[in-house]
């Protein structure tokens, strides 16, 4: 018997890990995930629907603040709202995507501007 790890032991003891680690511990298991909200408008006359505030949101997630970024079409007629979880839990997945936020995916940003118009982080006061 030698020292040396191989893939295969690899694959078992994550296997291992991911089954028996994290069982019942929701909270436990954080990953990086990106989220839009995207709004639309007729009209650049418009005001842009009303939607939730960024403290409603930092409520919801119980943090202190949320990073995001905004992103505007070169018509003006449509607003994407990023928002980047570092360390997101799959309850606040649910707690995103029930407020009508999608999962960001590579290209998202090719049909707006490629740099952010307006970039801010928000503070729950």
């Amino acid at each position: 018997m030698t020292n040396e790890i191989t893939v295969e032991m690899l694959d078992r003891k994550i296997a291992w890990c991911e089954q028996n680690a994290f069982w019942g511990r929701d909270s436990a298991i954080q990953r990086m995930q990106d989220f839009y909200y995207e709004k639309k408008r007729d009209s650049v006359d418009q005001d842009w629907p009303e939607s939730f505030t960024l403290d409603d949101l930092a409520q919801v997630l119980n943090v202190e603040r949320v990073s995001y970024r905004i992103y505007y079409s070169r018509d003006n007629l449509t607003l994407r709202l990023y928002v980047f979880r570092a360390h997101c839990t799959k309850s606040e997945e649910q707690k995103m995507l029930a407020l009508g936020f999608v999962h960001a995916q590579d290209g998202d940003t090719e049909n707006i501007p490629d740099q952010p118009v307006e970039e801010v982080e928000g503070v729950k006061e």
